[in-house]
């Protein structure tokens, strides 16, 4: 199309020229996106360009549009239209001339309507005409770059403007086109992803992709997978590491009060043993009184050896070298040798003692170690004595019974005022106490009643506890040989 060169001019500068230039958003530069991933594409388009560029692929720089001569034809005259509404020069001969012309590399620019133009200079002659077109922006960016982007998956996660010479004219956020700024420029804040001008001659527009959330590659299952894992682990392991110190540091605890109460129940019978025997060397006491005290000292002692047996046993445990003579013996055997053996202690304590043993129990044979069984009934009865001191009844029972399973019992019961629910499961830990050291009044260094299970687990047996009215019972079982 020609039009008078001057009437173009002006619209093409006024275009140009005028600030601020009508129709657009915004401008480019009110933009603030993080330019990492776009630096990281230009690297990458350089590193392109030079390999290309070595291999004979390239060019040192772009091609310049130049002008050029080109021959045009055109009809030198064109006759009016017949009466028949015919054109003339159906029937007759139609000129054709021919010509050179030069012309001009095409420009494009955006009118203040908000049309685009698209033209060039023709020079005819040494005359000047203007070739172009006017294009309908909003026609143009919708059907050329719009539907092109909305065809990819990139529309799903990035945004996309378009600009004219650092004017926004157009933008399309999450596949919704808008013509303003939403909320101001911070809408479009986030990680500049690509940004380039288009080839001449529309080089005066410019994409620009921002994306504020890549999506998801395709190993991005397996990596979150694998992060859950690594953090499932991590804080497992955390809480195992958590559990574990302050598992050493209760036990820590416990071990410095184990230490305190065996000084203190290493000195009181050593201090009994050593007045008492002063007193006797001194001869300060009468015929009378030297009886009592010698009791006194073989009381004194055998609380001192049954101390220090259960202290010896703990350390064989702790260093995993029990011994064990595990042999068939009966349970009526069994049960004499330990009476003889507990029956001064029960008595001096100020308790009464009964057996309570049927003749098929008695003959029922079980194997075990009679040393360590002794240790543990003797433990027994020395935690009930301790517990059950202010009681009514003070009575320590010993039975015994052979189950319908084939499972011999034997249960030392107190009368005193039992065990809480909430420390049954707790008063065979090593080193536990159910009294503070404040404030408890029983003696003992927390070992008895877990040597007690230990010994009884170690021979293949299970110990209980429940409570009675009034008082507790523990039960220890072991199978009886067939």
């Amino acid at each position: 199309k020609l039009v008078d060169a001057n009437e173009m001019d002006r619209a093409v500068y006024d275009a140009v020229e005028s600030e601020p230039r009508a129709n657009t958003i915004g401008k480019v530069s009110d933009l603030k996106l993080d330019a990492e991933l776009q630096e990281k594409s230009e690297i990458a388009e350089l590193k392109n360009a030079a390999g290309q560029k070595s291999a004979g692929r390239g060019d040192d720089s772009p091609a310049r549009a130049k002008k050029r001569q080109v021959e045009i034809a055109l009809p030198e005259t064109v006759l009016p239209a017949a009466p028949d509404d015919k054109p003339a020069f159906a029937n007759a001969d139609v000129r054709i001339s021919t010509f050179e012309s030069e012309i001009d590399p095409l420009e494009f620019s955006l009118l203040d309507s908000g049309h685009f133009v698209l033209f060039r200079n023709v020079w005819r002659d040494g005359e000047r005409y203007i070739q172009g077109s006017v294009i309908d922006q909003r026609a143009f960016v919708d059907d050329v770059i719009t539907a092109s982007f909305m065809e990819t998956a990139l529309s799903d996660s990035s945004n996309l403007l378009v600009a004219y010479q650092e004017d926004v004219i157009h933008t399309v956020t999450q596949g919704v086109q808008i013509n303003s700024y939403p909320n101001g420029t911070a809408a479009f804040n986030g990680a500049l992803l690509y940004r380039n001008r288009l080839s001449a001659p529309l080089g005066g527009l410019e994409l620009i992709f921002s994306v504020r959330q890549l999506p998801a590659g395709p190993g991005a299952s397996i990596l979150g997978w694998t992060s859950i894992v690594i953090a499932i682990v991590f804080l497992g392991g955390f809480a195992a590491l958590y559990r574990l110190g302050s598992s050493q540091i209760r036990l820590a605890k416990q071990q410095q009060d184990f230490v305190s109460a065996v000084s203190h129940e290493l000195k009181t019978p050593l201090t009994s043993i050593r007045m008492y025997g002063e007193m006797l060397k001194e001869g300060w006491a009468d015929e009378d009184k030297r009886k009592q005290y010698y009791e006194y000292i073989h009381d004194e002692s055998e609380r001192l050896t049954r101390l220090i047996s259960n202290v010896l046993q703990l350390a064989q445990i702790n260093r995993n070298e029990p011994q064990f003579d595990l042999k068939p013996v009966s349970v009526g055997e069994l049960l004499s040798n330990i009476e003889s053996k507990i029956a001064n202690q029960v008595e001096r304590a100020g308790f009464a003692l009964e057996f309570k043993r049927d003749e098929t129990t008695d003959k029922a044979t079980i194997s075990i170690d009679d040393d360590c069984f002794a240790q543990i009934i003797i433990n027994l009865v020395d935690n009930a004595i301790k517990f059950s001191r202010s009681a009514n009844n003070k009575t320590i029972e010993i039975n015994s019974r052979l189950g319908s399973d084939n499972k011999v019992t034997f249960a030392v019961r107190d009368y005193g005022p039992g065990i809480a629910k909430d420390q049954m499961k707790k008063i065979f830990t090593l080193f536990y106490r159910s009294e503070s050291e404040l404030t408890r009044e029983t003696v003992g260094t927390g070992i008895g009643l877990a040597i007690v299970h230990q010994l009884t687990v170690a021979m293949n047996g299970t110990i209980d506890v429940i409570n009675k009215e009034p008082g507790a019972e523990f039960g220890i079982a072991f199978p009886a040989r067939t």
